[in-house]
């Protein structure tokens, strides 16, 4: 079997119940784990599962650990990754970025270990774990426990308490220095300030809305209401709501449309939500004098957006673009890719992407259908 990462070699179904039946006869070492409220895993040397504690198996929602020995951390939560390969859990290119794996191989090589691990699973949830791990030796042979701790929620609150104290703080404070200058402005100075308030406030409310809406998602409470838009005016009106938008100053945006007559049946304001936050990102990344360039293009039955910037992203950062809570921009963002996957393809039936090389620069797209097919989550 193929690797990228770690070791592809599994344990038989016998050799693993074999095991699991040794440490199940520690009996004072059983106690001790199954009082740990944190999820505790016994892992081989082909980090495999080998004994479980009550609280992985109530988290799992599992009668007995026989649902879960054999196997590994991530088969186990259902990492998006974990049947990429034929080895399973670990051996994907993927895996070099992912904290559980990295911190079960430091155990193997015998040092205590404590990582922060993002997860997007195969029915789209994300998760944030902190992973500790710990060599074990018993009867000679050598074991990982692993203990993972669900540290969604306070990720989750990091993230949104940066994202409103920076972006709501800094638009509202834009607002109140334009309110400021009306006072005393030559009518044709307030007039234009008038614009720009207006575009900053509908830029406010936009933010407040976005923010509302991952929560809604997240919680699968997001109601989808379908109606016929022109893609053009969805690309129009994001070129318009973000122009203004600090992250554009000196910066140029073109439009680029491969058809101006395309209508699509979708959520018109979950397709402007994604296609802003890949424009918002592209302008961010940018650098000054910098050219974004927003297109829009039908292929087949689905309609494509894509957002392309000049700018290269290395290759382990790509790894982890659409993970929440991972960014390059600092602690509590993250979660302007995240969102678009997971509008794009939980909810508008699509796909989002990206591809980044160093000759042709970033390109980030979401492929949505022209019309969306059913009802579900729907008004």
């Amino acid at each position: 079997m193929k690797t990228e990462f770690a070791t592809p070699e599994r344990s038989t179904d016998e050799e693993i119940r074999q095991t699991h039946f040794r440490l199940a006869e520690q009996q004072e070492k059983c106690v001790l784990i199954n009082a740990i409220p944190n999820i505790v895993l016994v892992l081989n040397n082909n980090r495999q599962i080998v004994f479980a504690n009550q609280a992985a198996l109530d988290y799992m929602k599992v009668d007995t650990v026989d649902d879960i020995l054999g196997l590994r951390p991530g088969e186990l939560i259902g990492c998006l990754h974990s049947d990429e390969m034929e080895g399973g859990c670990g051996t994907t290119k993927n895996c070099m970025v992912c904290g559980a794996a990295r911190a079960i191989l430091s155990s193997q090589s015998g040092r205590t270990s404590t990582e922060e691990c993002r997860m997007l699973t195969k029915s789209s949830d994300a998760f944030d774990y902190k992973v500790h791990t710990v060599p074990l030796e018993v009867f000679n042979e050598r074991y990982v426990v692993f203990s993972i701790m669900d540290i969604s929620d306070a990720k989750r609150k990091i993230a949104l308490e940066s994202i409103f104290f920076h972006d709501v703080l800094n638009t509202a404070g834009g607002i109140q220095g334009f309110a400021e200058l009306l006072d005393g402005a030559s009518p044709e100075e307030a007039n234009e300030f008038g614009k720009i308030l207006a575009s900053l406030t509908t830029r406010l409310v936009d933010e407040i809305q976005a923010q509302r809406d991952i929560l809604s998602a997240e919680n699968s409470e997001l109601k989808l209401h379908l109606n016929s838009v022109t893609a053009v005016e969805i690309i129009k009106s994001t070129v318009q709501l973000y122009s203004m938008h600090s992250a554009a100053e000196g910066k140029l945006i073109v439009e680029n449309h491969g058809t101006e007559s395309a209508i699509m049946y979708t959520d018109e304001r979950l397709a402007r939500r994604i296609l802003g936050n890949m424009l918002k990102n592209a302008l961010e990344a940018a650098e000054p004098g910098a050219t974004v360039t927003l297109r829009g293009d039908v292929k087949f039955s689905y309609f494509v957006f894509s957002v392309h910037n000049n700018g290269y992203i290395p290759p382990l950062v790509q790894l982890q673009i659409f993970n929440r809570s991972f960014s390059t921009k600092g602690t509590g963002r993250g979660l302007g890719t995240y969102s678009v996957k997971l509008l794009t393809e939980k909810y508008l039936q699509g796909r989002a992407g990206f591809i980044s090389t160093r000759e042709t620069g970033t390109t980030f797209f979401a492929i949505i259908p022209l019309i969306h097919v059913g009802t579900s989550n729907s008004d």
